[in-house]
């Protein structure tokens, strides 16, 4: 088709130059015998090794040439006019130089297809080093062809390089031999090409599929190169791929799960045959070298198995996130590959372990024996893979459900360990937990940046976090009814594997789908959830999805207590000694700071620094509240589960771990306060030295004037409310006395803010209250501990308890006294209303003037009514119990308790006599709209005096003899409170124990004590 134009121009230099080209082809195409043409090609067998590479060199550069469309390099028009009347290939070959876009000088595959029909020719009939070299230059040479622009070309690249690959693989590979993984490299090549083509790159997965589904049983180093390209395919830019990527995963598992896992017995490697499903495993001093290397190799090909499939788990942010789904199902797949390491369908390898290079075989975990290292080459791909995805910063939130990897992950952790936990030993679980889980759990835990981690509670006692998940019940067995109809469903849909699901693989699918249905964890329902449709199914919404704290964080510790539980208790002595203080010290981290670490991000950047001075002065990490409540809370799940195996252990094991848990305890709280008393200390000094004044080193006073803190009445409210505004007040030397203002927002002007808001009250009060918070939850749970195992520990456990207790007592006690302390926490809270009075009166006006939120006073009061009712908890226990004891409780314990309970009840009286205007009997425990003020003591302690009075009560005859003198009389004050609870229990003690001291006979409540009941305090 020649344009109208042409007809009166003359032909250019280059058409004339091609036409004598072509007829030159022509006259040589019919001189030459076309079979001719063909045994040059048939007859290259024949040629030696040297000449075949001179040959298959040069008939690549005529094929470059003619792919390029230059007619100068090959004679181009042959490949059209001889084949076009004798040869259908040829015929594709012409329409697709049709069809190219390159117009006349468009591409041809003349000698590409020649190249084939060498490969096919040379393929079985060279030596294999021989035939490797040569496949190394053509394998390069369909590469770079398959990544061309041209589709056509690079397609018919790739279907070439699939029929040759497919005739390769016919034929079983030798042992000890490598050729299938160089064959299939040019594939992996185009896949690792960044200017490839999606529609090329997805031609080669569906390539890679068909091999696997048809020469499955003859694939041996292949296996490496298919898991390499699948690899890739979780990373590609295209979804699509991505999907069937992991599908392709998802059938060899399915369908392929024997050939690929063969247990071998070695005994048809002359032949290259290795049997699946061998009698017996050979022990490495058993096989030959051959035997172990072909051993080392499957261990490799399966660890190329497990990076392919944790390559879908999405660990950080991309802009081409994967979809969820394809995370949560790689995350399955790590459980069957655990199941198949666990039965020992997977071996590991013989030799080789090293820990210093991730992409090399062997790669281990430090300090562990050689047989340990060795087992635990299969398992690291794993449980690094699932560490990654636990603390993962990529979001995954669906449905308002958030954080769905990073708890996909934690289920899958935790469902390989519980179930196949018993296989390491223990100095595996110590590395497992010290390299893998612990720094996941605490990284994750560091990455969080939403705003659950800067939440406070306005008292220890009220969580303002009711929103944080808890952590999930303990699986039920493998026997357990429910989870095997569940299994029974799943292997009815129509998508199910033909083969059975192992033991962990099992439970994370049950996991998962209690996790999609919104279940309670509680796997024994699973398959009642499996059979809900969830379409039109509202999902509950977090406030907080994409928090990992709130998501994530209780899961992740309570796989800690899971395998307390199910794993460490069962090691005995092992357990105590090596594997308990590593999970204690991360319970510890969360829940009282301790030990005092940088973070691990902090570290890992001072490393990527080199060291840097700079960067090793970073404060030490800090939890904030929402941790320090999720750790407490699993500090006292031990207890439990402690609780539940106590029959079934030994004699030894079950002394030994009560008093190792009481010892926990102390210590826990022991460090908690010892750090809330030097966060008091310096919050003091700082506000001293931000006053220009030093605090005396000794004494804690200042040292060149005396400071105290007044409160002021200086506002006065719209409904007649006053405000106190703190007001510092110097007394100088000369006896004067200086008043400094201290006001949080002293003017309008902007640029004094910083001034106004001092630094030392973010730094120290926030910290502070966590601390306290923290010495709240752990004093809580005492009791019940102690009601569990106070039989069966002995003088020594208890008495660090009682002074851990008594240390934070004294400590809450300083600070809630303490003036300079309460002066700054109002100064934080002022500071963070902002603004002047008329904002502050607004404030306080919606919340009705309740100042003691959020106070220091309302804090360590708290803290110290939590500490008088463990000791008097623990005390009564002692004096009142009926448990046998080993030691004398009671000569031990009750000086003890009469002198708490002395103490307690007459502050308390004093308490309530100076506050009596400010409680309003209807309503005694709170603060009203309309009072102002509140009894703080009296609000804090009236639990620890119901729990004295109640203490009295169960005393023997003789036990109340011995304290009547000193208790009767502060018993007798108590009747003019203006708490009916305690003023009940005040009735009953007259009724029972002074009733019986006095010789009166009471014959259990009568009539006459009901009336006694009513009595007001005047009568």
């Amino acid at each position: 088709d020649v344009p109208s134009a042409g007809f009166f121009r003359s032909p250019t230099q280059a058409e004339v130059s091609r036409e004598i080209e072509e007829n030159n082809g022509r006259a040589i195409l019919a001189a030459v015998n076309e079979i001719l043409i063909d045994k040059v090609f048939s007859s290259t067998v024949n040629l030696s090794v040297t000449s075949m590479y001179h040959f298959i060199e040069q008939l690549i550069a005529v094929s470059m040439g003619e792919i390029c469309g230059d007619s100068k390099r090959g004679l181009t028009d042959v490949t059209s006019a001889a084949k076009s009347s004798t040869d259908s290939s040829a015929q594709g070959a012409k329409a697709l130089s049709a069809q190219s876009g390159h117009g006349e000088g468009g591409p041809r595959v003349f000698s590409m297809q020649r190249l084939v029909e060498v490969a096919d020719y040379n393929m079985n009939s060279r030596p294999r080093l021989a035939w490797a070299k040569m496949w190394e230059m053509m394998g390069n040479h369909f590469a770079k062809i398959g990544c061309q622009d041209n589709a056509m070309v690079s397609m018919y690249a790739i279907d070439a390089l699939r029929q040759l690959s497919f005739k390769f693989l016919e034929k079983p590979e030798l042992a000890d031999f490598n050729f299938q993984r160089l064959f299939l490299r040019p594939f992996l090549d185009i896949m690792e090409n960044p200017t490839s083509r999606d529609d090329i790159r997805e031609l080669i997965l569906r390539c890679v599929d068909n091999m696997i589904r048809s020469m499955s049983h003859n694939i041996r180093s292949g296996w490496k190169i298919f898991f390499s390209i699948l690899t890739l395919s979780a990373s590609d830019p295209s979804e699509k791929i991505s999907t069937l990527g992991l599908a392709i995963l998802q059938r060899l598992l399915d369908q392929h799960l024997d050939q690929l896992c063969r247990l071998t017995t070695f005994d048809d490697f002359d032949t290259g045959v290795v049997e699946a499903g061998g009698e017996e495993t050979k022990v490495p001093e058993q096989m030959t070298a051959l035997e172990k290397r072909q051993r080392n190799a499957n261990a490799e090909d399966f660890v190329g198995l497990c990076h392919a499939s944790m390559s879908f788990v999405q660990t950080e942010e991309s802009d081409n996130p994967l979809p969820i789904g394809l995370s949560m199902r790689a995350l399955c797949h790590t459980a069957c590959y655990a199941d198949l390491i666990a039965d020992e369908r997977v071996l590991p390898p013989v030799s080789g372990s090293q820990s210093s290079d991730p992409s090399a075989a062997g790669y281990t975990y430090e300090n562990l024996s050689e047989e340990e290292a060795l087992e635990m080459v299969l398992w690291r791909p794993i449980l690094d893979g699932l560490a990654a995805g636990i603390c993962s910063t990529a979001p995954s939130s669906s449905g308002g459900v958030g954080c769905l990897v990073q708890r996909g992950s934690v289920i899958t952790m935790r469902a390989i360990l519980l179930r196949h936990g018993s296989t390491f030993s223990t100095s595996q679980w110590a590395v497992i937990l010290t390299q893998v889980l612990l720094p996941a759990i605490q990284i994750g835990a560091e990455y969080d940046a939403s705003p659950v981690i800067s939440i406070t509670s306005e008292s220890p006692a009220v969580s303002s976090l009711d929103f944080l998940n808890d952590a999930l019940p303990l699986p039920p067995t493998t026997e357990d009814e429910g989870l095997l109809k569940f299994a029974e469903l799943a292997e009815t849909d129509e998508s199910a594997p033909t083969r059975p699901l192992g033991t962990a693989e099992l439970l994370v699918e049950a996991s998962f789908a209690d996790l999609r249905h919104g279940g309670d964890g509680d796997l024994s329902k699973a398959h009642g959830l499996a059979k809900k449709d969830q379409e039109g199914k509202k999902e509950a919404e977090q406030p907080f999805p994409e928090s990992w704290v709130a998501t994530t964080a209780p899961v992740a510790l309570g796989m800690l207590t899971d395998i307390f539980s199910e794993i460490i208790i069962e090691k005995g002595q092992d357990g105590r000694d090596i594997l308990w203080p590593i999970i204690l010290e991360q319970l510890q981290r969360w829940s009282a700071g301790f030990p005092l670490k940088k973070s691990i991000l902090q570290s890992i950047r001072e490393e990527d620094n080199g060291g840097d001075e700079s960067s090793s002065q970073a404060d030490v990490w800090l939890p904030c509240e929402s941790l320090v409540r999720i750790g407490c809370k699993e500090l006292y799940r031990v207890p439990d589960k402690l609780l539940e195996k106590l029959p079934t252990l030994n004699a030894e094991d079950a002394r030994a771990w009560p008093k190792l848990l009481f010892q926990t305890i102390a210590d826990t709280l022991t460090k908690n306060v010892s750090m809330e008393a030097n966060l008091h200390r310096d919050l003091v000094a700082a506000k001293l030295r931000r006053l220009g004044l030093e605090p005396d080193k000794e004494e804690g006073n200042t040292s060149k004037a005396d400071l105290t803190i007044d409160r002021v009445e200086e506002c006065v409210l719209e409904d007649g409310r006053t405000m106190e505004i703190p007001v510092t007040k110097i007394k100088l030397e000369a006896g004067s006395s200086l008043y400094e203002g201290d006001n949080p927002r002293n003017g309008d002007d902007g640029e004094d803010d910083a001034e106004d808001d001092p630094s030392y009250l973010r730094e120290y009060i926030p910290s502070l209250k966590i601390r306290c918070v923290a010495s709240h939850c752990l004093q809580q749970g005492i009791p019940e501990v102690v009601d569990i195992f106070s039989h069966v520990v002995g003088q020594d456990e208890v008495s660090k308890l009682l002074k851990a207790l008594e240390n934070s007592r004294e400590m809450s006690s300083k600070a809630s006294d303490d003036e300079d302390l309460a002066h700054a926490f109002q100064e934080a809270l002022l500071s963070e209303w902002g603004g002047g009075v008329e904002e502050v009166e607004s404030t306080l006006a919606s919340v009705g003037g309740i100042l003691h939120k959020g106070g220091a006073e309302m804090f360590f009061l708290t803290q110290q009514a939590g500490a008088d009712k463990a000791i008097i908890h623990i005390l009564s226990q002692l004096v009142c119990g009926h448990s046998a004891y080993s030691w004398d409780t009671k000569a031990y314990a009750e000086p003890l308790l009469l002198d708490r309970m002395i103490d307690i009840l007459n502050k308390f009286l004093i308490s309530e006599r100076d506050n009596a205007e400010f409680i309003n009997p209807n309503v005694w425990r709170t603060a009203s709209d309309s009072g102002g003020k509140i009894a703080l003591y009296c609000t804090c302690f009236v639990d620890v005096c119901s729990n004295i009075l109640e203490t009295i009560l169960n005393f023997e005859d003789d036990q109340f003899n011995r304290i009547k003198a000193e208790i009767y009389p502060i018993i007798c004050s108590m009747i003019r409170v203006q708490s009916e609870e305690i003023r009940g229990l005040v009735q009953e003690i007259f009724a029972t124990k002074v009733a019986t001291a006095l010789g009166i006979a009471t014959a259990g409540k009568s009539g006459d004590e009901s009336k006694v009941g009513k009595h007001t305090p005047e009568d």
